[in-house]
């Protein structure tokens, strides 16, 4: 089988400003590099999503393969386990954000375990996320080159409101309170790149277009919005930590904050909120003051703290990045620890794949029982219906046989009245006329 040095995987805008850099930087050190993004039958709009980008970077002069090759590569690239079949010696989970805010959707083990190395945005989740696999920081390459632009083109302050998609969503919840913002605050709205193609997403992208200044899709560079806004609304999304990360003071307005937590691992939104650096409510007649709050001169200073303090910022935001996939490659990493967490991989996903069969077992026989009871209900309703027309049918002989009685009743009743008539004297009489009558027959 061909060997190559990288694969990786891109598939959608977002992941592609997030790690092309790094890219473009392996590329000129003469590392030979291929981007995969698989197609998808999927008809809610993920395969539009994937098409997108697939597009975009064809026309930047990428080859872009949909399917496996017949190549083992050193190093995969994945924002997260993609089902493409790629072979590689490593694997590597590179991020396309600094934080989750929903851990009970995205810190799920197998999806980690699985990786050889994670990339992480800093001290905060390197510690956390190492219980998986060996953590690493690296700068946020989206932000090359980003800096503070203080516009004249806006004569009052530009609020940049970041929705997240699906039900974390606060684009029902908020209302016409954008409509009212807009008195003080020059509004504009990102959507999250998911809702640009999921077709469930269609009449909130309408609806958040009728209320603000300027609206953009996943099309845009949010490092580009971030360096004109003066602060930042959102909701359970990871944008919270891209304001944090760019010191945009920014304030959450949710239906509950924590509604993401995994069992009793809280959401890092919950725990800002908690010691006084996010604010938030879940009361739209309230957003206005959480976002003045925001802009509080001790609030912003201690998400500036916490920042700094959390958040790794290099001064070269993809050297990091590289020197890792280049370690990788070259093989100089630790072998004992790979070779260890590779038992563990190996152990971990026995494991799984027997709970798997299990589970689809105990499916298969709950389908099976559901599949025996049905037959049992379709039996018993026939039973009952045999019953019902027995019932019916006994009812009917019953009443017949009252009939039969009634009417053998009224036959023996006429039998007497004719024999009494027989032996009456006017009957014999008559019976001799008629005789007569008949010549004596």
């Amino acid at each position: 089988m061909k060997e190559k040095d990288i694969a990786v995987v891109i598939l959608n805008y977002i992941q592609y400003i997030n790690i092309i850099p790094g890219i473009e930087s392996l590329i000129k050190k003469g590392y030979s590099v291929d981007i995969y993004c698989n197609d998808t039958d999927d008809n809610a709009g993920f395969k539009e999503l994937f098409a997108d980008i697939r597009k975009h970077m064809r026309e930047k002069g990428y080859t872009v393969y949909e399917c496996a090759q017949k190549i083992k590569y050193k190093v995969l690239l994945e924002p997260y386990p993609t089902g493409i079949n790629i072979k590689s010696k490593y694997k590597i989970k590179y991020r396309y954000g600094n934080i989750s805010a929903k851990p009970n959707i995205v810190y799920i083990p197998k999806n980690f375990i699985i990786y050889d190395c994670i990339l992480c945005a800093g001290d905060y989740d390197s510690n956390y996320l190492s219980v998986f696999s060996k953590t690493y920081k690296t700068g946020n390459q989206k932000y090359v080159n980003f800096h503070k632009i203080k516009s004249k083109k806006y004569t009052k302050k530009v609020l940049l409101y970041l929705p997240t998609y699906g039900k974390e969503s606060s684009i029902e919840l908020i209302g016409d309170e954008l409509k009212n913002l807009r008195k003080k605050y020059y509004i504009i709205a990102k959507i999250h790149h998911g809702t640009s193609f999921l077709k469930n997403e269609v009449a909130r992208i309408e609806k958040i277009k009728n209320q603000v200044d300027e609206f953009y899709d996943l099309h845009k560079n949010l490092s580009e919005l971030l360096a004109i806004a003066d602060v930042v609304l959102t909701d359970n999304s990871g944008s919270i930590f891209e304001a944090i990360y760019t010191e945009v003071p920014v304030a959450v307005f949710a239906d509950d904050i924590n509604k993401n937590k995994l069992n009793n691992f809280n959401t890092t939104q919950y725990e800002l909120f908690k010691n006084g650096i996010l604010p938030y409510t879940n009361d739209k007649n309230k957003i206005k003051l959480i976002l003045e709050k925001a802009q509080d001169k001790i609030v912003y200073a201690k998400q500036k703290k916490w920042n700094q303090e959390n958040f790794y910022h290099p001064k070269d935001l993809v050297k990091d990045f590289t020197d890792i996939i280049e370690k990788f490659i070259n093989n100089d990493i630790d072998k004992r620890y790979f070779e260890m967490h590779s038992v563990l991989k190996k152990d971990y996903f026995e494991m799984q794949n027997k709970i798997d069969c299990l589970e689809n077992e105990i499916t298969n026989s709950r389908n099976e029982l559901r599949e025996e009871k049905n037959k049992n209900d379709k039996l018993k309703t026939k039973l009952n219906d045999v019953k019902d027309k027995n019932t019916n049918l006994k009812k009917e002989n019953d009443e017949l046989r009252k009939k039969f009685f009634d009417l053998d009743e009224d036959n023996n009743r006429l039998k007497r009245t004719v024999n009494y008539y027989k032996s009456g004297r006017l009957y014999k009489l008559a019976n001799k006329l008629y005789k007569i009558k008949n010549g004596g027959k």
